[in-house]
């Protein structure tokens, strides 16, 4: 099947930010290139957004709240970027888009990045960014009770790998969301990785050296990978979305095959694109639609 203009355009951009060569260029200078992106000439209005960091850490994070009284629900997002790359910055539209269309708090939270800090960090600051939010929540218009987690690409692996850990801690989310999660360390050998491993934006050399910048010890690989947890039972509903021509296509739709499995309500869906497009363009904007919609349905 033929790539559409959007899908062409994000491979175009990507290959601009030169995601298909990071292995090959210095971390800092990818990081230059990505940070000079310029922001959403009009950016999602909403009522409030606040720079902080969560208390007694370093951990920056930004805090969207939406117009209105509250209390609100809550969503804490968490960037994409290979565990390396991106900011709080690169989500600022993504979680205007969920604060205003899904009428919730959104806290966006910048964790550690590799390869300064490899695994366990960056988990680490999702998970006691998260915490702290659910009982602080009150303070910015939110309610703890009524929480989810939500990421995109690096940032799915961290709001899948939070609600695994919130799980064994006893604290029950409302919902969790992951847009072409990273679930599986590449030792999983998924097809997708082979199929779609050149030529669509991320490629599969980019990621394997992502995985390797995030996890240097790979006897570590179940551990760090959460698609290899035993048991999805008690995990909260889910949606998950990937794309047609994305290495990480199969292992985002092998989580989601787990959590039905294991009698999680899980919506899936695939689309027509490639890695990276939430929010840009028209299929990106329904996506992050139908992502507010499920969001208002279950929190």
């Amino acid at each position: 099947m033929a790539l559409s203009p959007e899908a062409q355009q994000n491979i175009a951009f990507s290959d601009l930010m030169g995601i298909d060569k990071v292995s090959r260029t210095p971390v800092a200078q990818t990081r230059e290139r990505i940070n000079h992106i310029p922001p959403a000439p009009n950016p999602t209005p909403v009522a409030e957004v606040v720079n902080t960091t969560v208390p007694g850490t370093d951990i920056p994070i930004r805090i969207y709240i939406p117009p209105g009284e509250g209390p609100f629900p809550v969503v804490s997002y968490f960037h994409g970027g290979g565990f390396v790359l991106m900011s709080i910055d690169a989500v600022d539209e993504i979680c205007r888009g969920l604060c205003s269309g899904a009428g919730c708090v959104v806290m966006s939270v910048g964790y550690r990045l590799a390869p300064e800090h490899p695994y366990p960090a960056g988990p680490q600051d999702c998970l006691t960014a998260t915490r702290w939010m659910i009982g602080a929540s009150a303070n910015w218009k939110g309610i703890g009770q009524r929480m989810a987690v939500a990421g995109d690409s690096a940032g799915g692996y961290m709001a899948l790998t939070v609600a695994q850990k919130l799980r064994a801690e006893g604290v029950t989310l409302k919902a969790q969301f992951a847009a072409y999660p990273v679930t599986d360390h590449y030792t999983g050998n998924h097809a997708s990785w082979k199929e779609n491993g050149k030529g669509y934006g991320l490629t599969a050399e980019a990621m394997k050296w992502f995985w390797d910048s995030f996890l240097p010890d790979a006897s570590l690989a179940d551990e760090a990978s959460p698609l290899r947890t035993a048991d999805f039972a008690g995990l909260p509903p889910a949606m998950i979305i990937t794309c047609q021509y994305d290495p990480l296509r199969d292992e985002g739709k092998a989580y989601a095959d787990k959590l039905q499995a294991a009698g999680v309500e899980t919506v899936y869906r695939n689309y027509e694109n490639v890695h990276g497009f939430l929010g840009i363009g028209e299929m990106g904007q329904r996506a992050l639609q139908a992502v507010c919609d499920f969001l208002k349905g279950k929190l």
